[in-house]
């Protein structure tokens, strides 16, 4: 289980383009927005970013993105995505990007999304834009509408993430592959087949009741944090003076 979580710190940066790619590019972070701006900005990129405001229940395969996927399980159910691995799954919640790395009753809890989550989870501290094109295009079989969908940061840094979506009209328009241009961090491509759209089994993504406990991971080692402080009991004798 340890080898396969290393594969979450490394890109982690990626997974959070705005954050993290952008932050290299500028010796002076730009000032981030209000609180109460970054919710009104995040509420309005939801119901703007496809990815985030439809298809809230599928399941399918993907191959290619940003992990280099091959046929790889991936269920998602209203905020909450599933990627399946050798006696291991893992669960992003795409509104927290926390991830829960499970195996058996083993389970360590990261404060970064996976990175086959991605380009569901991109749309934090993004501007999202729609647009749909005319024409039409086959992919695997599937008659698909153009849509591309282009990022901008929402604190004004000078990245541009544009991606196109190939939308299979016989499956009420899922993006059965995604081309994502990131321009100078690259260009990749996640590929969805055996594609459903019906709600997955709610048990898929139950995890053991130790996710929740006051530990979490940062780079693969699991960090205990400190416990609670217990509140003072006022019947307790007051100490003496010193």
């Amino acid at each position: 289980m340890v080898s396969h979580l290393r594969r979450i710190a490394l890109p982690a940066c990626v997974l959070t383009l705005a954050a993290c790619l952008l932050a290299q590019t500028q010796a002076k972070e730009s000032p981030k927005p209000a609180k109460q701006a970054q919710k009104a900005i995040r509420k309005e990129t939801q119901s703007q970013y496809p990815l985030v405001s439809e298809f809230k229940s599928f399941s399918a395969n993907v191959t290619g993105g940003l992990a280099n996927d091959h046929d790889r399980k991936i269920y998602r159910s209203g905020n909450l995505m599933r990627v399946d691995f050798e006696g291991e799954y893992r669960i992003t919640d795409l509104d927290t990007l926390r991830m829960w790395g499970i195996n058996g009753d083993q389970c360590v809890m990261f404060g970064k999304p996976d990175v086959s989550s991605f380009p569901y989870s991109a749309y934090h501290d993004f501007k999202a834009e729609r647009s749909q094109a005319q024409e039409e295009e086959t992919v695997d079989g599937h008659v698909c509408k153009i849509e591309t969908v282009t990022l901008t940061p929402t604190d004004g840094r000078p990245l541009v993430v544009k991606m196109k979506l190939s939308e299979a009209k016989d499956l009420d328009g899922f993006p059965i592959r995604i081309d994502v241009d990131a321009g100078p961090y690259g260009k990749f491509t996640s590929s969805y087949t055996n594609v459903s759209l019906k709600p997955p089994d709610p048990k898929l993504f139950a995890r053991p009741a130790k996710c929740d406990s006051r530990s979490y991971a940062v780079t693969g080692k699991t960090v205990k944090m400190p416990p609670k402080a217990v509140p003072k009991n006022d019947s307790a004798p007051a100490k003496p003076p010193q």
